[in-house]
């Protein structure tokens, strides 16, 4: 695989962790760009199984259609499903949907890449924009020129007219961070304002591109360390039976890394702007709704009036609202026992946040954790499963 980009590198990381926790193997690693040629060693290489990033058409033919076992990492699934790990796509856009719909956003939209290996994702943005009953719509450019995430002028040009023709403000997903940059340099180029006119967020977190943009890009965190550890698990279980590795199995992103591309709140009133601002500073203390309205200078029944008409919800549903989101992330992404958690959300205790979740989500905060560490899995040729389970 190309281990010097940043995906491959968490993957790297996730093999090593496994290989902490089991003994056995000896590996042989061969860094590579996705176009180089596959080097004359592994033709003759006798190994007992491939974890490999690159094309399945790009491995020696003794490697190719299940004749040993091999499981494929790639950031997205091919178009011809093959045996590997990947992200989770429906996740990711559920993810990247609802965090621009909680900044006040009617209009999401969604820029692929060329390729036509964004259609699942950008199906799952439409599915989940469209699920949040706000009149939230999907658009999508003319398909671009460029070969992969590559753009040339006419590729800029066209996301330049397209961004012009959008109705402002303006949320857009990006199917990659390449692409989000190209959108920000689109904007830069035509005058639009990132975050208040197009906010954006990408896909993947690569947090040295993230980081280099300006603003800052928001984006999904694909768990690269989990689906090395994955991969790790069932090539080893693939060499053991003796048979080839048949399953596709995807990993839910570990959360969403919040930047300046996208902090925005698309609303008018300026108490609710400020109400919003403090909220989200502030809602994982124990800040009342009382002193949210005291805060911003009116009486607490003319803010929870004005919240509902822009927003469809109270100051208090606001407050509750950012601090499940904050106990998911939490128990997404740490080990923390019930009662930390609830303390770091902004909880009382522990069966204020029980009861809470289990309003607002629809499940116990134990049952969420273990979704959402699950990892949809199916074998090659069938649509995923609806229920999660855990590898």
């Amino acid at each position: 695989m190309e281990a010097a980009a940043s995906f491959s590198r968490g993957v790297l990381q996730g093999i090593s962790r496994w290989l902490g926790q089991h003994e056995g193997w000896m590996i042989t690693i061969d860094d590579r760009g996705p176009e180089a040629a596959i080097p004359g060693w592994l033709l003759r290489w006798a190994g007992d199984g491939l974890i490999s990033g690159l094309d399945e058409s790009s491995l020696p033919r003794p490697w190719r259609a299940g004749r040993r076992p091999v499981v494929h990492v790639r950031g997205r699934m091919p178009v011809v499903p093959v045996p590997g790990v990947y992200p989770d796509d429906e996740s990711a856009a559920r993810l990247a949907v609802a965090h621009l719909a909680e900044r006040g956003l009617k209009h999401v939209v969604f820029c692929p890449v060329a390729s036509t290996l964004a259609q699942p994702l950008c199906d799952a943005v439409g599915q989940h924009a469209a699920s949040l009953g706000r009149g939230l719509e999907v658009l999508e450019p003319p398909r671009m020129r460029g070969r992969g995430e590559r753009a040339d002028d006419e590729d800029r040009q066209t996301i330049v007219r397209w961004l012009a023709s959008l109705p402002k403000p303006v949320g857009v997903i990006a199917a990659s961070d390449v692409r989000a940059l190209q959108i920000l340099e689109a904007c830069r180029s035509s005058g639009l304002a990132v975050p208040d006119d197009v906010a954006i967020v990408g896909i993947g977190d690569d947090e040295v591109l993230c980081g280099l943009a300006t603003p800052a890009l928001t984006s999904v965190t694909h768990d690269c360390r989990r689906i090395g550890h994955e991969a790790a698990r069932m090539l080893d279980e693939a060499m053991r039976s003796g048979r080839t590795a048949s399953a596709v199995v995807f990993v839910p992103p570990a959360g969403i890394a919040v930047r300046r591309s996208s902090d925005v709140l698309a609303v008018d009133d300026a108490d609710i702007k400020k109400a919003l601002r403090l909220i989200q500073a502030k809602a994982c203390t124990e800040l009342s709704a009382a002193e949210v309205a005291t805060a911003v200078g009116i009486s607490r029944r003319l803010l929870d009036r004005k919240f509902q008409l822009a927003l469809g919800h109270t100051i208090h549903d606001e407050l509750q609202r950012t601090r499940v989101a904050e106990a998911k992330r939490l128990l997404a992404a740490t080990d923390d026992k019930l009662l930390v958690v609830s303390v770091r959300s902004g909880f009382a205790h522990a069966p204020q946040l029980c009861n809470v979740f289990k309003t607002v989500v629809g499940m116990s905060p134990m049952q969420y954790r273990k979704a959402a560490r699950s990892c949809r899995e199916t074998l090659v040729g069938k649509k995923p499963p609806a229920s999660t389970r855990r590898p």
